[in-house]
C-alpha cells in the first residue's frame, strides 16, 4: 500500500534506517562526512558493498539517495563522484541554517518531552571532560549530536530531515577546517545557555541564542579558512 500523507513516508523511511539500505545509506554518509571518502574522489562500488558485507544493490540505491542530498554525483556511464566542496553554495547553506536552527530551538523549549530534556542535559555533562582533553573532533560530534537532540525535541520530521541535511554538508566543512579553527570555550558556554533556555521553556531566547551561536561559526570559518 502506497503511503497516503507526507508524513507517512517520514516514518516509513525511520523504519528502513535498520534495513540493509538504510545501512548502507548511513555508513557511506558517514564515510563522507568524516572526509573517508574525500570531495570530488570516485566512489568504489565494489569495493564499498564488500567493506559492508553487503551486496550492489543497497549501495547502488544508498547512493542514489545520497545524490539527492548534493553528497554525491552519479555521473551515466562514468561511475560516482563525492560532491566537491563549493564554498559559495556552503554560504547558502549557512543562511538556511541560522533561522531553521533557531526554529528547532523554538520550538524544542515549547515541545520537548522530560526525556529529551535529560538527553540534552546528560550530553552536556560530557563536555568538560572534552574541554580539558583538547579533543576537537569530539567536541565537533557533541555539537552534532546536541543540534540533533533540539532538531527530533522539535517534534517537527520535515524539520528534522531538513537540518540533518544541512548539517551533513556542515560538517564536512568542520572536518576539513578542523586543523584551522579552535574550538574553544565560548560555543560550550553557548550550548549550554541554548539549553537552559530550552529547559525553562523559554522558546524566544533560545532561538536568539541559537542564532547567535550559528552566526558565530559562520563567522569564525570566514575569518580563518576563507580568509587564507
Amino acid at each position: 500500500m502506497l503511503p497516503s500523507s507526507m508524513l507517512a513516508v517520514s516514518s516509513r523511511r525511520r523504519v528502513e534506517a535498520d534495513s540493509l539500505n538504510g545501512v548502507a545509506y548511513q555508513t557511506i554518509k558517514e564515510q563522507i562526512v568524516s572526509l573517508q571518502l574525500p570531495p570530488a574522489s570516485l566512489v568504489d562500488e565494489a569495493r564499498l558493498a564488500e567493506e559492508l558485507g553487503l551486496g550492489l544493490t543497497p549501495v547502488r540505491q544508498a547512493l542514489r539517495r545520497l545524490a539527492l542530498e548534493n553528497l554525491v554525483v552519479i555521473l551515466p556511464r562514468r561511475g560516482t563522484i563525492v560532491a566537491d566542496l563549493n564554498f559559495s553554495d556552503l554560504q547558502k547553506i549557512f543562511e538556511m541554517r541560522i533561522d531553521l536552527e533557531a526554529l528547532a530551538a523554538d520550538l524544542a523549549a515549547q515541545r520537548a518531552t522530560a526525556d529529551q530534556l535529560a538527553a540534552i542535559e546528560c550530553l552536556l555533562s560530557t563536555t568538560e571532560a572534552l574541554l580539558a582533553a583538547g579533543d576537537n573532533r569530539q567536541l565537533i560530534e557533541l555539537d552534532r549530536a546536541l543540534h540533533t537532540l533540539i532538531a527530533r525535541a522539535a517534534h517537527n520530521e520535515f524539520l528534522e530531515q531538513t537540518l540533518d541535511w544541512l548539517y551533513g554538508h556542515v560538517l564536512r566543512l568542520w572536518n576539513i577546517s578542523l586543523h584551522h579553527m579552535n574550538i574553544l570555550r565560548t560555543p560550550i558556554d553557548e550550548h549550554q545557555a541554548i539549553f537552559d533556555a530550552i529547559r525553562t521553556r523559554d522558546g524566544a531566547q533560545a532561538a536568539t541564542l541559537m542564532r547567535a551561536h550559528v552566526c558565530r561559526f559562520q563567522e569564525e570559518f570566514n575569518q580563518t579558512v576563507l580568509a587564507r
